[in-house]
């Protein structure tokens, strides 16, 4: 990121850099929405015209090989690969291919920079580690990135979890297995843990208020469902990531924060950590004084 227009709070327009004003500019990247409404932003791009990836889907009794092959896996490559795993639970929908309909499955993603040779080399063991149900890794120009997850595009109601793990151990696959696998009764449309790491973890030329570098994991669940399914949805969503309470970080990413989990301003403290937080409070201080962006990831004013 280069530079940034933004309104504040006392309705002034300003354009922001790292040299101008390098706390706010600190503060806006990694601290949401709360120190003004960005209309403008200038940042620096690098060409990527394809990649090597997709995903593999497992049948979900397969659940235990899949995690422990992608463990011992992860290891072994460097950080031009990136992958997750998503425990899925998926609609009865007409939009979904037959083997996918209202079928428990496991989606596992890759996106590879390399050759789609080395790719193919480096997947092996993936491939290998249960029955293929469908193979959609292949080489692929960059415009179809979103390919890797396949989310949903259209509007849907839902809730929401996440938290950060220290580790992913066999211990923790194991109690991921007993949360949400073929005996464990769990309703949830999707459970996923991303690796992080890599360029996640570097702090980049000009400094920021992200909190999330140094964490290797991140899990999000999504429940699907109406405003009247909430409190089950949300106790089903509470048991999951409850669950994986004993792995958890205190510090989060907070791209993933829920709406419920956004409104404890000590929450959200630890988040970022009593350090970060404390300098975003003062620059919130300075800006936004009297907290008129507060409906977000809420920093309170020092």
């Amino acid at each position: 990121m280069r530079s940034l227009n933004v309104v504040t709070a006392d309705g002034g327009s300003r354009r922001v850099t790292p040299h101008s004003d390098p706390d706010l500019f600190w503060a806006l990247l990694g601290g949401k929405g709360n120190f003004g409404v960005v209309t403008e932003i200038e940042f620096r791009v690098f060409p990527v015209e394809r990649f090597y990836g997709g995903g593999l889907y497992f049948t979900g009794d397969h659940l235990p090989q899949v995690l422990d092959a992608w463990r011992a896996w992860l290891p072994t490559v460097g950080e031009d690969m990136t992958s997750s795993i998503g425990i899925q639970r998926l609609p009865d929908i007409p939009v979904l291919p037959e083997p996918l309909r209202g079928a428990f499955v496991i989606h596992l993603r890759i996106g590879y920079l390399g050759s789609a040779a080395d790719g193919a080399e480096l997947l092996a063991p993936l491939r290998a580690a249960a029955p293929v149900l469908i193979d959609l890794v292949e080489e692929k120009p960059f415009t179809s990135v979103a390919d890797i997850h396949l989310d949903p595009v259209d509007p849907m109601p839902y809730f929401d979890r996440s938290l950060c793990l220290t580790e992913f151990s066999e211990k923790t696959a194991h109690t991921l297995v007993e949360l949400t696998g073929a005996e464990s009764g769990c309703t949830l449309a999707n459970v996923e843990i991303r690796a992080l790491g890599g360029a996640f973890d570097r702090e980049p030329e000009f400094p920021n208020s992200v909190p999330s570098r140094g964490l290797p994991y991140v899990v999000f669940a999504l429940a699907v469902g109406a405003p009247d399914q909430a409190q089950r949805l949300r106790a089903e969503l509470a048991r999951v990531v409850d669950g994986l309470a004993p792995w958890a970080a205190e510090r989060n990413m907070v791209n993933f924060l829920s709406p419920d989990e956004a409104t404890d301003p000590e929450g959200v403290r630890a988040v970022y950590g009593p350090e970060r937080y404390d300098r975003l409070a003062a620059v919130k201080r300075r800006y936004d004084p009297a907290n008129v962006f507060r409906f977000n990831y809420n920093v309170l004013p020092a």
